[in-house]
């Protein structure tokens, strides 16, 4: 795997879970979302978003492998995860890797809106541009980048290509309907999934006991 070893930008405005979900339930209640477009598509997802987040972390159970791999990191890490209240993918990842990051005492989770870090969004650009969700794993003592993650899980990012590569001339909206349908029946199983595969090579990258 290979590591980045770069400067982490300084990190505006960095919030827990549980302070994401609160300014975003008060933007709701202000008829308002994250970021400098306050478009009425926008804001209506961010209303969609807080049942999202609700749903996932009623569902959400993690996985044994993953629960074990979680117990053998040795090292003190921040998950640091760029995301903004209107982003769907944000709202059906981001409580799964919260839950995650709260059954790991090693691990800390901040969350960043992308349009307040834009230093540090530019360190992990998917194809050229600032698609979050995003998670980067860095190490807390060293700086040393592991990982980043997103802005889907690959088995639901597979279906997305496969679905536009069916049908090319899918409507927008559409593809958004049948990506959220994936979300619920998947319940964060995907996103598990690649948490293993990139805990195990954080590890062996770490020389940790496996």
């Amino acid at each position: 795997m290979d590591t980045l070893e770069i400067t982490t930008p300084e990190l505006i405005n960095p919030m827990t879970y549980a302070q994401f979900k609160a300014l975003s339930e008060a933007l709701v209640a202000e008829n308002k979302t994250t970021g400098p477009e306050q478009s009425e598509q926008r804001i209506g997802f961010t209303k969609l978003n807080q049942q999202r987040l609700k749903r996932v972390e009623k569902q959400f159970v993690l996985q044994p492998a993953l629960q074990e791999l979680l117990a053998q990191n040795q090292r003190a890490w921040k998950w640091l995860v760029l995301v903004e209240a209107w982003c769907g993918d944000g709202a059906q990842t981001l409580p799964a890797i919260a839950a995650i990051a709260a059954q790991a005492p090693n691990i800390e989770l901040v969350v960043l809106l992308r349009d307040e870090n834009p230093a540090l969004m530019d360190t992990c650009l998917t194809n050229g541009s600032r698609a979050i969700p995003k998670l980067i794993c860095v190490d807390a003592e060293t700086g040393e980048r592991l990982f980043t993650w997103g802005p889907r899980p690959t088995a639901i990012q597979a279906q997305v290509k496969q679905l536009k590569a069916d049908r090319p001339d899918i409507h927008h909206d559409e593809l958004v309907q049948q990506v959220q349908l994936w979300y619920a029946k998947d319940r964060s199983q995907a996103l598990q999934q690649d948490m293993v595969q990139l805990l195990q090579e954080a590890l062996q990258t770490q020389g940790a006991e496996v």
